[in-house]
């Protein structure tokens, strides 16, 4: 039987819907508190498939806010969770029944989420532990890093909707570029 690394190794992320900007979600310190919360959490106790059982805290509003993102955006999962992100967190953050995708990488994201993105405009939120480089001056997109005593809740989601449009603009060819709208 193969390793699983093996398996990931095989796996290729579904394409979304072209067009879409993406928003590339990390899960611990993002969706997730291991540590101390520095904002008002339940406990909730996971798991995928029977397989692992996790006790992690889940930041009050963090379904609200996943679910302002997959209004707005094409979720990807990009965390050590791999295909139990989706699984796991379904049931607690309302997710639909169809896993989004997600990149089988867990350090050093930026190469794969530029080559997923294809030059849609994109979003990577994350904590600050996932770089093991300096990211670039221009990385391509949005990159933004959560407090992971926070998680999503600790950010002005329409900051990030704002600074995605901007980054699309600049980037979109002057002749004939469609304009990504805001969904209200």
């Amino acid at each position: 039987m193969p390793s699983s690394g093996a398996l990931l190794a095989k796996y290729t992320p579904a394409a979304v819907t072209h067009g879409t900007p993406l928003a590339v979600l990390g899960v611990d310190g993002v969706v997730v508190l291991e540590g101390e919360a520095h904002v008002p959490a339940r406990l909730e106790h996971l798991s995928a498939r029977g397989k692992w059982v996790r006790d992690v805290q889940v930041p009050e509003g963090t379904r609200e806010a996943v679910a302002h993102l997959a209004q707005r955006y094409s979720i990807v999962w990009a965390s050590e969770w791999g295909p139990n992100a989706h699984l796991a967190l379904a049931g607690v953050l309302g997710l639909p029944a169809t896993p989004w995708p997600y990149l089988p990488v867990q350090f050093d994201k930026l190469a794969a989420i530029r080559q997923y993105a294809g030059g849609r405009p994109w979003v990577w939120i994350d904590d600050p532990v996932v770089d093991l480089h300096p990211l670039p001056d221009d990385p391509g997109g949005v990159v933004v890093r959560v407090d992971p005593s926070k998680g999503l809740v600790g950010l002005d989601l329409s900051e990030i909707d704002e600074a995605v449009l901007r980054t699309a603009a600049r980037r979109a060819p002057s002749h004939g570029a469609s304009t990504i709208r805001k969904s209200s």
